[in-house]
């Protein structure tokens, strides 16, 4: 039988296991105390170690979603620079587009002074889209089709246009749409070889709208930085309205000049019916300025002015009375005085057409002399312009061998030898030597090159009067 004391120990060790770990339980054996007092160390230092694990555990977490943001953030990054590097680049293309544009719609308006605008047109959408080569066809319907320029393609515009470029100016003109084809433009036109000088890499191929009519098709071919795109088609459709407009001016410009010459008509016969000596005189004196000019390789500009300054040099002429124009003798001062009014009056009348300013500027200054002694101004050397100076040279050889109411007409050997002594005093001698190797040419009176008056070459000169003249048609 347990005695009372191993009963006692079994009860307490019962209540031991009963109680919770955590709580120490008062045991009388010192042994249990202890274990008890261990095991509720271990259960808090476990508990702390279980936060600090759920702690690091939660940072863990953070962390691990802090570096994904981070990523996300990087990746965001990355396709924002890619987007700002696209659309810089897509900017920059467009600046460089936008000024290849401007230069080429300024280079067409040019060309309406130089020669063929078609020409420029071309170069114009071929230095816009990249292209390299190209061709621009005038049309009247499928089979009139005449190439008008052509860029880098051999044998153009010379020679008719090839079937194959009938084929694709066809399909054009049937479907009334740009074509563009970037991937073997051969296949186009199954059955149609292209000549080897026509076999492009790639092609665009479209209609062109001048002046609001429909009036060729530009050929452009091998771009070589990509492809041809629906910017390229629109740029084309551009330049086309532009040059449709440079085309307008152009024709209006024509007018305008037609109307100037009408003008310089009318006076010049203004002058010979004022005078009957200066009958032909005017002529002649505008011959001869412009066969020196030539003879100086003046540019066309100076052989314009030239040749219209000694055509008008006399019109103020017009404002001299009929008395002291026909007097056979000697002028009074008083009449003297008068006579020389006409370079003013000249340079009155024609300062009133803008066209004609420069003209005015040699009719005021024609009788100036080298020296300075000469009138209105007594302006000495090259303070008058060259024109002038030729002007003066010529009138005074054509007055010397003419004969007019006050004096008798020189021989030509006579004139040449009065220009050679006042060579250097009332004369410029360059324009002078100039003039007697003019003279001394077999065909030096040959006036068939008269028959066209020359143009003025200063589209400068025309911009006002224009913007005038397209203001009162509005």
């Amino acid at each position: 039988m347990p005695s009372v004391q191993d009963m006692r120990v079994e009860q307490e060790l019962s209540s031991a296991d009963g109680a919770s770990l955590s709580s120490p339980v008062p045991l009388s054996d010192p042994v249990l105390r202890a274990l008890g007092n261990v095991q509720s160390v271990y259960e808090k230092t476990w508990s702390h170690w279980q936060k600090q694990i759920e702690a690091l555990q939660q940072a863990a977490n953070q962390a691990a979603q802090l570096r994904e943001a981070q990523h996300q953030l990087q990746s965001e990054l990355q396709r924002t620079r890619a987007q700002l590097q696209q659309e810089k680049k897509r900017t920059q293309r467009h600046r460089e587009r936008a000024e290849r544009l401007a230069e080429g719609l300024k280079s067409i308006h040019r060309a309406l002074f130089e020669g063929n605008v078609f020409n420029l047109i071309l170069k114009a959408c071929l230095t816009i889209t990249g292209g390299t080569r190209g061709l621009y066809l005038t049309a009247w319907g499928e089979d009139q089709l005449r190439i008008r320029a052509a860029i880098d393609v051999d044998g153009y515009p010379q020679k008719p246009p090839s079937e194959y470029i009938r084929g694709l100016c066809r399909r054009v003109l049937s479907d009334k749409e740009t074509l563009v084809c970037n991937d073997e433009p051969a296949s186009l036109l199954p059955g149609i070889d292209a000549p080897s000088q026509e076999v492009f890499r790639n092609c665009l191929v479209a209609p062109v709208a001048l002046m609001r009519h429909f009036n060729g098709i530009v050929l452009l071919a091998d771009k070589l930085d990509g492809d041809f795109d629906e910017e390229d088609v629109d740029t084309v459709l551009n330049v086309g309205d532009q040059a449709g407009v440079a085309l307008e001016n152009q024709q209006l410009q024509y007018d305008l000049l037609q109307a100037y010459f009408s003008i310089v008509g009318v006076l010049a016969d203004a002058v010979e019916a004022k005078d009957p000596y200066t009958h032909g005189h005017c002529e002649q004196v505008a011959h001869f300025a412009r066969r020196t000019a030539e003879r100086m390789n003046l540019p066309q500009e100076m052989l314009s002015i030239v040749c219209y300054g000694g055509l008008l040099h006399d019109i103020g002429k017009i404002g001299v009375c009929d008395g002291v124009l026909h007097k056979p003798g000697q002028l009074m001062p008083e009449e003297w005085e008068l006579m020389r009014s006409h370079v003013r009056v000249g340079r009155d009348l024609l300062a009133r057409v803008p066209i004609l300013d420069s003209v005015a500027d040699v009719v005021l200054h024609h009788h100036e002399r080298f020296d300075g002694k000469g009138y209105p101004d007594g302006l000495p050397g090259e303070q008058t312009s060259l024109a002038a100076r030729i002007v003066c040279v010529a009138d005074a050889y054509c007055a010397m061998i003419s004969k007019r109411s006050y004096k008798e007409s020189m021989t030509s050997e006579e004139a040449r030898a009065e220009l050679q002594r006042c060579k250097g005093t009332h004369f410029d001698p360059a324009v002078v030597e100039a003039f007697l190797a003019v003279l001394d040419e077999p065909e030096h009176e040959d006036r068939e090159s008269d028959a066209e008056l020359p143009a003025f070459d200063r589209p400068e000169e025309f911009h006002h009067v224009v913007r005038a003249h397209q203001d009162r048609r509005k």
